[in-house]
Order: structure tokens, then C-alpha cells, then sequence
């Protein structure tokens, strides 16, 4: 699912899988591995939400909002 919806958004926000991997700083090739349902890391995953203007929680399916959430300011 994870995979799925990443793809998704890379396709509604303009990426090609070429250029959302230069975006995050990794090979064209993890990328289409993570779209083939290989495990990605944590971190990877937060760099790929951020570069989509998503959340964690919706790549993992945890939300289905598609929106980030606006930031809270901290006092």
C-alpha cells in the first residue's frame, strides 16, 4: 500500500521516478524496488513524504488525508 500510494502522489505532483529519486538523494533504483514492495527506511520514507507534501501517515496508510497537517507553533 505504502508503495502504491507514493506512486500516486509522484504522479499527481509532477515526478517521474527519476526525478522524485533525485529529489531525495537516492538511486532510480530503490525507488522502483520500494514500488516492487521491498522494505524502505524510516527515514527515506519521512524524506519522500516531505519532498511530496505528505505525511508518514498517509503513505503508510495510517490516515487517509493526503494533506499535511499544519504546523503547530511551539511556545
Amino acid at each position: 500500500m505504502t508503495g502504491e500510494r507514493v506512486f500516486e502522489l509522484m504522479r499527481e505532483r509532477g515526478f517521474s521516478t527519476a526525478s522524485l529519486a533525485d529529489s531525495v538523494r537516492i538511486q532510480r533504483s530503490t525507488l522502483e524496488n520500494f514500488f516492487a514492495g521491498r522494505h524502505i527506511h524510516s527515514d527515506l520514507l519521512a524524506r519522500i513524504a516531505g519532498t511530496l507534501q505528505t505525511s508518514v501517515a498517509y503513505l503508510m496508510a495510517i490516515s487517509d488525508d493526503p494533506q499535511l497537517a499544519p504546523a503547530v507553533p511551539v511556545n
